[in-house]
């Protein structure tokens, strides 16, 4: 088990690989990103969000294309450099913005990296009274066989099932939950690059590197040969909470 100390450590370790990050990570379905307007009558020029542990701003940036007033917040100043929002160095525990001041906090592939009583404290805080808190997880789609194959010998330590529930308490009701599948083009290149960006690698030696990118590639290429490129199959977990 990962303390919470070396675990918070590690989720601050991805702007060492933030070009690799932002050019093999998939974005997110839109069909996701719908589920925060649910039953709201509100549209996202409307709204003013802070997305939370928004490191190099793939999530940001499709936020900012829809029109949301947005603020990224991420304690990993060398992923924040390349977020093309307005920035802010804080963690999920404590942000440093103001109270009540937002309607929306989106979190990306980043919940199980905080301490999660603690973060949804600091949402419900800077979160409006009926203020709404969406998570989106994508992961690889490990109820395919060889997707599951592929995603142990990468160490993809992150996999939800489908059945998880966030349970963060501190004033924060789960009101909606969707999964969406979604599929992205990749080579065996970007396949290895992918596992480049993953916890496991970043805090592993050479060797340890060596081993798991010669066992990608011998994988791809005997016990499953894939072409030049692949649709590569993710799910993408969706859910909705909102400040009591």
């Amino acid at each position: 088990m990962v303390r919470p100390r070396a675990q918070a450590a590690h989720g601050r370790s991805f702007g060492t690989q933030a070009g690799v990050y932002d050019e093999v990570r998939p974005g997110y379905p839109d069909s996701a990103l719908d589920l925060a307007l649910t039953g709201w009558d509100r549209s996202w020029s409307d709204l003013q969000v802070c997305d939370l542990g928004a490191g190099t701003g793939i999530l940001s940036r499709r936020l900012l294309a829809l029109g949301a007033d947005l603020i990224a917040v991420d304690p990993d100043t060398a992923a924040l450099e390349r977020n093309p929002a307005p920035t802010v160095v804080g963690a999920a525990e404590d942000t440093g913005l103001e109270a009540e001041s937002l309607d929306l906090v989106t979190v990306a592939q980043a919940w199980h990296w905080f301490d999660e009583s603690r973060a949804a404290a600091e949402v419900a805080r800077i979160l409006r009274p009926r203020g709404r808190l969406l998570i989106l997880i994508n992961q690889l789609d490990v109820r395919v066989d060889w997707v599951l194959r592929l995603s142990r010998i990468m160490h993809a330590g992150d996999v939800y099932r489908p059945q998880y529930r966030p349970q963060p308490g501190s004033g924060l009701t789960l009101t909606e939950n969707r999964l969406v599948e979604f599929a992205t083009e990749v080579s065996v290149d970007g396949i290895v690059d992918l596992a480049r960006t993953r916890s496991y690698w970043l805090r592993s030696d050479e060797k340890t590197r060596d081993r798991v990118e010669s066992n990608l590639r011998e994988y791809l290429r005997v016990e499953h040969p894939i072409p030049d490129r692949v649709d590569l199959p993710y799910m993408c977990l969706a859910y909705l909470l909102q400040r009591r």
